[in-house]
């Protein structure tokens, strides 16, 4: 925040042009607000200059033209009707169709795994009609009054005597000052549209019996500090652009149509093809057959200084903290920097690859690796570890890391702990083959899907909403029950995806009937989207009966007929002919599944639940810092009223909901091999929970 001392700085800039760019500056929506407490008179007069396109107002500290303003009945008073249009959440964003409703509700209740307005101090936004956008800045624009970030409206409800002797000051009859006040409280109450509009978005959601229709907004005090970070660069983002930001909102207009949002796309790695071959000719040929970009990744050098400065820090929790977060960040880039070995050797084990074809590299420490037996690997310890200094010594910006002291032990620790949970896994798997338990799992496999939604919510661009793919995963339990006359229930998913690509380009939008009276037929305006093609394994969790399992185990090829054409928007296709075995299989024993499971392509993410708490966007960002694997998604939503009818609702109840961020954590197969079996099943998998006042995605 800034201090009382800055605006006592702007108003003493000498040259007017950048004074005035100045203050437009900080007091736009976009900016973090300004502490102007003792300054109530030289903020009324530039509020009101505010109002004037920026040609008409040489000076905005100009009490001339402020005053004249006040006695301008007109135009202040088409400044108090802007007032009615103040919202805390924005309806018309992104279809600027959305027209004649407002939605001005309390701060929705706070939930500590998700980020949402309750997170934000509240702040009101504007939207109307985009000729008007200026006359709004009177009572909309944002600043800090004796420590409480408020706006002119919000202030005048009980109004303050400072602000009444500025509005003195200027000439206001204190008489006409509180029915001004007046007419700002009654503007801004409450306010929920009776009416849903044709242009809004809805969402169904199962809701206690039956189920709700939903239109999922956005919180204009999250999107404002979402802007103000993006100013901050505090973090990585995208441009969305609107041809009319005036129409959007205050704020959109202020940025010139060009609104910031979270771009954090899972890291998903290209497939190498043909492996075996590709490895075996290049220890032939004496290069490097693991993954040395993992270790030049800036992660792996931020992990290793952390532990290096540990005893820098003051508190001993903090130093743990330190210290955990850098051993789990170095296990995790050793295991991705050990992964091609680790794919050869899984391969080997499966009998994929005929072990006389490698005594071309007989004595390398490849063929040790490949050749030794599960109990004997911990023995490859020493040589390994040699290797991975070697490593550092010839690299640039690693090279002061490698043989250091305070360094050897953590490293060659948890190079140990990767050896031993390899062989634990392998014990494990070997194990468990054979074993049947009653549970159900339907395993889907390289599916297809294009032009899926990356921008999940209006604040996020990267992975498709978690609810996107919890309710693909509930129509295809519908479409299944309707075939077959069962009530089984899809309770659970886990989701890996194979690859991800974005899409470049708008997209042209289809032609209907616009216009006012609906009798032209022409395309809508273009809004601005993120698209992407991805493909994805999924694993679902399937419930029920017994005797509607025993007809599911029988009926398979239900399962392929009832499969849904569509996931967050986008045309979804099984995997072409011949390039999997087979593509939608049920499993009985969670240990035949997991034999699958962990031979997934380590280029593949897992998109996993965390127990993360986010109190604000400043502890988001520190985490996306800490962790280059966490990534912001769409997480659910947190209802905003009670479900009530309304015209045009898709479902007998309606309500309006905020679209929330939660943070995933993009593990590869490999992390999932170490972590083991049952912690896979404990962890990985995603359940709605669906409550009075939410309906969030969370861990089972």
């Amino acid at each position: 925040m800034v201090d009382k001392n800055t605006f006592q700085d702007l108003l003493n800039i000498d040259d007017i042009s950048e004074r005035n760019i100045a203050i437009r500056r900080v007091f736009t929506a976009y900016s973090e607000p300004i502490e102007v407490s003792g300054f109530e008179a030289d903020v009324l007069v530039i509020l009101l200059n505010l109002t004037y396109p920026r040609k008409n107002v040489d000076d905005l500290l100009d009490i001339k033209i402020a005053r004249k303003t006040l006695k301008n009945d007109i135009h202040f008073d088409e400044c108090i009707e802007e007032v009615k249009w103040l919202h805390t959440h924005n309806l018309k964003y992104p279809d600027i169709r959305v027209s004649k409703q407002r939605l001005n509700v309390p701060v929705p209740i706070l939930y500590p795994n998700v980020l949402s307005g309750a997170n934000c101090t509240k702040t009101l936004g504007w939207y109307h009609d985009s000729a008007k956008v200026n006359k709004s800045k009177l009572f909309v624009s944002h600043f800090i009054w004796q420590g409480d970030v408020c706006c002119l409206a919000s202030l005048l409800c009980e109004p303050p005597k400072e602000w009444k002797a500025a509005f003195k000051s200027l000439g206001m009859p204190v008489k006409e000052f509180v029915n001004v006040c007046g007419r700002i409280r009654d503007s801004l109450k409450d306010e929920i549209p009776s009416i849903v509009d044709k242009h809004s978005i809805q969402v169904r959601l199962p809701y206690r019996d039956g189920y709700l229709s939903i239109t999922p907004t956005i919180n204009h005090a999250l999107q404002s500090e979402i802007q103000q970070a993006a100013m901050a660069k505090l973090g990585r983002f995208t441009n969305m652009e609107f041809t009319r930001p005036a129409s959007v909102s205050e704020l959109s207009a202020s940025l010139g149509g060009n609104v910031k949002a979270l771009h954090y796309p899972p890291k998903v790695g290209n497939v190498i093809h043909g492996l075996s071959d590709s490895y075996l000719l290049r220890v032939q040929a004496g290069e490097a057959v693991l993954n040395q970009v993992a270790l030049s990744k800036p992660q792996f050098k931020n992990a290793l200084e952390g532990l290096l400065s540990i005893n820098f820090e003051l508190a001993l929790k903090q130093r743990r903290q330190q210290k955990v977060a850098s051993m789990r960040l170095i296990r995790t880039t050793l295991a991705e920097w050990l992964s091609p070995l680790l794919e050869w050797r899984l391969a080997v084990q499966e009998n994929k690859i005929d072990m006389n074809k490698l005594e071309c590299i007989y004595g390398s420490i490849e063929y040790q690796f490949l050749s030794c037996d599960n109990e004997k690997l911990v023995e490859l310890l020493i040589p390994i570890f040699s290797l991975l200094n070697n490593v550092l010594s010839n690299s640039n910006t690693l090279q002061k890391y490698a043989f250091h002291q305070r360094l050897m032990k953590p490293l060659k620790n948890s190079l140990k702990w990767l050896l031993a949970n390899l062989v634990e896994d392998s014990i494990v798997a070997a194990i468990a083959q054979g074993e049947e338990s009653q549970q159900r799992y339907l395993y889907l496999k390289g599916i297809r899907v294009f032009d899926a939604q990356a921008l999940s919510n209006p604040y996020c661009v990267g992975a498709p909403s978690l609810t996107a793919m919890w309710g693909m995963m509930h129509n295809h339990q519908r479409r299944l029950n309707e075939l077959l006359g069962t009530q089984l229930r899809m309770t659970s998913f886990a989701w890996f995806i194979r690859q991800y690509s974005p899409v470049a380009g708008k997209k042209l939008p289809e032609y209907g009937m616009q216009g006012v009276n609906e009798n032209q037929f022409r395309r809508a305006g273009i809004v601005d989207n993120r698209y992407c093609d991805l493909e994805f394994d999924l694993v679902v969790h399937i419930d029920g009966y017994e005797e509607d399992l025993d007809t599911l185990d029988n009926s398979v090829g239900a399962l392929k007929a009832s499969f849904p054409a569509n996931f967050a928007g986008g045309v979804m296709h099984p995997p072409e002919i011949d390039t999997v075995d087979e593509w939608c299989e049920l499993y009985r024993s969670e240990a035949s599944l997991y034999s699958k499971l962990r031979r997934l392509p380590a280029s593949g993410k897992w998109i996993m639940p965390t127990k993360h708490h986010l109190d604000s966007l400043d502890d988001l960002f520190r985490l996306l810092k800490q962790n280059a694997s966490l990534c912001p998604v769409m997480s659910g939503y947190l209802l905003l009223d009670s479900p009530i009818a309304r015209k045009n609702a898709l479902e007998l109840l309606h309500c309006y909901a905020e679209s929330t961020i939660g943070l995933v954590e993009c593990n590869t197969a490999i992390d999932i091999r170490l972590q083991g079996m049952s912690r896979f099943f404990r962890r990985a998998f995603w359940m709605l929970e669906i409550k009075e006042t939410s309906m969030i995605m969370k861990r089972i």
